[in-house]
């Protein structure tokens, strides 16, 4: 009789309660969950929550293993925190995930589906889950094909095909990370204050050999991130968006110094530099069609 599967979940929070209930029970909602077919445990970082996130978790589901942070985590030093709590428990699997995301009962079996027939090829696989909008059912998250040349660096969509299908970085709003990868290319960065930790890991993941695939099939239900006030709302002055850039949540300095680094290697700092030149090209853009429209 084959033995039962064991995946670790990480995840980490921040005052959105409802959202991350909903994720938490449709985590145990899976199909092979609940048949007993794997063995699930759930490693939360709160960071900081002020609306209760703890105290209904402890109510509603007393077995999540919750790491309490300090309030100025956010999500890569947070999902770090979660992740290396999980880790003094052996797994087959890390599974991660965001907690706006909401799973299909389906998601797993699909998971690990993508897992075992990748593997066949590269023991060294990961999986990314593909994410759909709720109402549109569009595309919102998931795995990107990356290509990049000297003055263009396009990341496009990778759309879920059965089986699967190969992708270069993963959104970490659900990505399968076997153990014995996960011992290869070591930790989450925690050079980041927030994001590009999981582009940082997929880019990892290529340099030691190795593979990222995607699901067979969306796996669950999140919108995208809305950019209204952030640096990349169009709308905004042009000052404005460049100081917005830096927030904590964005690309501080030092964190996306770093990533360029590791993406683009001794090109890096041209890469860190264009992000400003996009700002002040679409933010010119933007101005002369609304000039435009103005004089309609």
């Amino acid at each position: 009789m084959e033995e039962k599967k064991s995946i670790s979940v990480c995840c980490t929070s921040h005052n959105r309660k409802d959202m991350t209930l909903r994720c938490i029970g449709s985590l145990y909602n899976q199909d092979i969950v609940k048949n007993e077919e794997v063995n699930l445990k759930i490693f939360l970082c709160d960071d900081g929550s002020t609306d209760g996130t703890v105290t209904s978790i402890k109510q509603s589901f007393p077995e999540v293993n919750i790491v309490l942070g300090n309030g100025n985590l956010f999500w890569a030093k947070g999902m770090n925190l979660a992740f290396s709590k999980a880790k003094s428990y052996k797994a087959d699997f890390y599974l991660m995930v965001n907690d706006d995301v909401n799973f299909k009962e389906n998601m797993l079996k699909s998971l690990l589906e993508a897992y075992e027939h990748a593997s066949n090829s590269n023991q060294d696989v990961a999986v990314v889950g593909s994410i759909q909008d709720a109402v549109t059912g569009e595309w919102t998250y998931g795995g990107k094909k990356w290509n990049k040349k000297w003055f263009k660096d396009t990341k496009s969509k990778v759309y879920p095909v059965y089986p699967y299908v190969n992708c270069d970085l993963a959104n970490w709003n659900c990505f399968l990370l076997p153990e014995s990868l996960s011992e290869k290319v070591g930790d989450i960065e925690n050079r980041y204050a927030h994001a590009m930790a999981d582009y940082d890991y997929s880019i990892r993941i290529l340099k030691v050999s190795g593979q990222i695939v995607t699901s067979g099939e969306y796996v669950g239900t999140c919108s995208r991130n809305d950019i209204t006030g952030t640096w990349q709302d169009l709308s905004l002055p042009l000052s404005k968006r460049y100081k917005l850039l830096h927030n904590r949540t964005a690309r501080p300095m030092n964190s996306y110094i770093h990533y360029c680094k590791v993406a683009y290697g001794h090109t890096w700092l041209y890469w860190f530099l264009l992000q400003y030149i996009w700002i002040a090209k679409t933010s010119f853009s933007y101005k002369i069609r609304e000039f435009k429209n103005e004089r309609k």
